[in-house]
């Protein structure tokens, strides 16, 4: 077997990713692992450290983070860099830099070019293992994304941590606690306070701080019905004082006959629920950033609504009973698992 046949059987069996050491293992020197990165077999990620090439970005951001786990001793992923592993949706512009944290020992954190090596947290209840990688708990994760790329990032991560129950707000909030010297706390805690179990995707985390942040109320995952009890949709946001739901699209494709079927259903959908009343605001992910552009597809679907928002009550009363659901401030949380989506 030639040395490329070795090389490429290790990386199938490894992530992807290899270390100048295993790399001298099968028989490939500096000058084989320099060729490689010159024909764009491997990518050169840092000192002794390679990984495979790839198209999609968090696929080639996490390779980076095995890489440079696997070329170093006593280190963990950390912050966005160990959520990625954990397999949480972290924001891709949060991944300039790969974070790692030392396992051991009190040296400080240390800056190297698209690097941070952070000190030890001084706790062995911090770490865990990814298949077989180690990586900070999903708690201290969350945390650290807070910290290192801010609240949109952190949330997205942390409502994804307790929609799978990687973490509770209980672990998260005594991270935060134990690192209260560390700057910019107050985003950690933010962070935490804002996170909700109920987005289903990132898009949904970035929707509705939006959406808060716009002044509107907000009930996530609502349930619509017929008057005789009928399941019609479970809707992404409700805005009870308008009357208006709200839907935020991912990157469904609609293309050849199962597209077609698709973009047929989802109209119907949508038929369905204008029907009851509802005004319907659909937002993107180009949206989420423009508060203006939020606004102004909210107040054009709550134009077009037949179901006064006076007999809103009795669809939020249904709502609360059958998820034990509380009010926080503008936002009605809501933990119920389960719920049939049409």
């Amino acid at each position: 077997m030639d040395e490329l046949a070795r090389l490429t059987g290790f990386l199938a069996a490894h992530d992807g990713v290899i270390t100048a050491q295993e790399a001298r293992r099968l028989g490939v020197g500096p000058n084989g692992l320099r060729s490689l990165v010159t024909r764009r077999v491997l990518r050169r990620v840092g000192r002794g450290a390679y990984a495979e090439p790839s198209h999609y970005r968090l696929i080639e951001a996490r390779r980076t983070v095995l890489a440079l786990c696997r070329a170093r001793p006593s280190v963990a992923a950390s912050h966005q860099s160990g959520a990625l592993l954990w397999r949480l949706p972290v924001l891709t512009s949060a991944l300039t830099r790969v974070h790692l944290t030392r396992t051991s020992g009190t040296a400080a954190t240390r800056s190297h070019p698209g690097l941070t090596l952070h000190a030890c947290p001084g706790r062995q209840d911090a770490f865990g293992l990814v298949g077989g990688h180690p990586v900070v708990t999903p708690a201290l994760a969350v945390v650290g994304t807070a910290l290192e790329a801010g609240s949109d990032a952190g949330v997205c991560v942390a409502d994804a941590a307790l929609r799978l129950d990687l973490a509770t707000v209980e672990e998260m909030s005594g991270w935060v606690d134990r690192l209260r010297r560390t700057p910019h706390l107050s985003v950690a805690r933010h962070v935490v306070a804002s996170a909700s179990p109920t987005a289903e995707s990132a898009a949904e985390s970035k929707a509705r701080l939006r959406l808060l942040s716009l002044g509107y109320r907000v009930i996530p995952q609502v349930v619509l019905r017929e008057q005789d009890g009928a399941f019609v949709a479970r809707v992404d946001f409700l805005l009870p004082d308008l009357g208006v739901v709200v839907e935020v699209d991912g990157a469904l494709k609609y293309d050849g006959a199962e597209g077609r079927a698709a973009l047929v259903r989802e109209k119907r959908r949508e038929d369905d629920i204008r029907r009851l009343g509802y005004g319907m605001a659909r937002l993107v992910w180009a949206d989420l950033d423009d508060l203006a552009r939020i606004r102004a597809v909210v107040e054009l679907a709550a134009r077009s609504v037949q179901r006064p928002p006076g007999r809103m009550a009795g669809v939020v009363d249904a709502h609360r009973r059958r998820t034990g659901a509380t009010w926080d401030g503008l936002l009605l949380h809501s933990y119920a698992e389960g719920v049939p989506r049409a």
